[in-house]
């Protein structure tokens, strides 16, 4: 029975002694305040976009920003909500990692893995927080740094590794024994990186002017109205948008107006969404025209009304005459074959209705320079037409030769022939008008 027990108590020595362990501690220059109380300005931020990018080493824990966003929610409250009404920032890091030291791995290989020396793993961090403005310029303000330190030792034998790397430690120290994954470490120092990028947040939004961001949320709340289209109630909330993403751009190129069947919020659906107003040459807005496609019976225009420079709210108007020259150019903003697909389908019926209804009288009124324009016009979209149909049915033919379905495709080409045949004798029509009058 001794004997097994020394046996035992061998073998669990053995183990231990040649079992690796380590310690580790995570530091930052910025240190989370903690209070979820604290405001700023009386106001609420949403973080709109959140935009990394990195030096030249590669980063041993990358910043994944839905966890900031996420996480800014859970510590500051108070100050950031997921809510239209809510001051839009973007917030742009730059990362630079110094790096792992070498020093402290090397001296441990001295001692053949017995005995730890601290390697020091320090990542710099710049953090620019932009509000987005009423008329949708990113006003950024000042700056706010911060570096981020994990020191660590290890031991491949014996068990001094698990003792406490000396210094400060914002998080409980992390140790491993018989395990050197980190995955326990990774989750420490990733948390500490999001909650001091957070703070690197509210310090910067602690510094922007107050009357500033109060002007902006008022005017964001006053956007958000309720609408009455064909005897219906619904929500709508005009917003500046960034037509090629809020990393590319520095202002806002065009004003969306957003629809609801209840009060607007970021994580709700909206029944539809159209374009009203995009800016001109000289950078100032100008209303476009917009028309519903999933929510009214018949056609419906929106539009924007400007205020102050800036679109301010939205008007629908019923349309029984549709307008040729809204419906010539091809649907834009569309994402993929089967969406283009479908908005041109709803488009065709309403070029249709323009054939039908419209073009008589505009035959009539318009002048011949208008005419002749319109001509450029439609020729012009014949040749996009074209181009877009064969595309589309190159792409279904590639899809099923890769074993797919190549449906969308396919349809979008049939929507594409569908439209030219709907144009071509509106193009005739013109044409013939346009020598009735001599060419004048």
């Amino acid at each position: 029975m001794r004997k097994r027990g020394c046996r035992l108590l061998s073998v669990l020595c053995g183990v231990f002694m040649l079992a690796g362990c380590g310690s580790a501690r995570f530091n930052s220059t910025l240190k989370p305040a903690g209070n979820p109380q604290l405001t700023v300005a009386d106001q609420r931020f949403r973080l709109a976009d959140f935009q990394v990018s990195y030096g030249e080493e590669r980063m041993m824990y990358p910043v994944v920003p839905q966890q900031v966003i996420s996480r800014a929610g859970v510590l500051y409250p108070r100050i950031f909500a997921n809510d239209w009404s809510a001051v839009p920032i973007t917030v742009a890091t730059q990362v630079d990692d110094e790096g792992m030291g070498k020093l402290g791995p090397i001296l441990t290989g001295f001692t053949l893995g017995l005995i730890p020396f601290p390697s020091h793993h320090l990542v710099n961090y710049q953090v620019v927080v932009s509000l987005v403005d009423e008329q949708g310029d990113k006003v950024p303000v000042a700056p706010v740094s911060f570096s981020r330190e994990n020191a660590l030792w290890m031991t491949l034998i014996g068990p001094l590794g698990c003792l406490p790397v000396p210094g400060e430690t914002l998080v409980p120290r992390d140790t491993v024994f018989f395990n050197l994954s980190g995955e326990e470490m990774a989750q420490k120092s990733t948390g500490l990186t999001n909650d001091s990028l957070v703070e690197a947040v509210v310090s910067a939004l602690r510094q922007a002017p107050a009357e500033r961001m109060t002007a902006i949320a008022k005017a964001r709340q006053a956007r958000m109205k309720e609408v009455t289209i064909e005897g219906v109630p619904y929500w709508s909330f005009l917003t500046p948008a960034f037509s090629k993403g809020f990393d590319k751009q520095e202002r806002a190129d065009q004003f969306v107006v957003l629809l609801y069947r209840e009060r607007p919020r970021p994580d709700l659906q909206p029944l539809e969404s159209a374009v009203v107003a995009k800016r001109d040459t000289n950078g100032r807005w100008q209303p476009v025209p917009a028309y519903l496609k999933r929510t009214t019976k018949g056609l419906v225009s929106i539009s924007a009304l400007l205020e102050g420079g800036a679109p301010s709210r939205v008007i629908a108007t019923e349309v029984s005459e549709p307008p040729l020259e809204d419906f010539v150019p091809l649907p834009a903003g569309v994402a993929d074959d089967r969406e283009t697909a479908e908005a041109l389908r709803w488009s065709n019926r309403i070029l249709l209705q323009a054939k039908n209804r419209t073009l008589p009288a505009l035959l009539k009124v318009k002048a011949t320079g208008e005419l002749v324009d319109l001509v450029t016009q439609v020729e012009n979209s014949f040749l996009d037409l074209n181009r877009m149909s064969e595309l589309a049915k190159d792409r279904g033919q590639k899809s099923v030769a890769d074993g797919a379905d190549g449906g969308a495709a396919r349809e979008l080409s049939l929507t594409c022939r569908e439209r030219v045949d709907i144009l071509r004798p509106i193009l005739a029509a013109i044409k013939q008008e346009i020598a009735g009058r001599g060419g004048k």
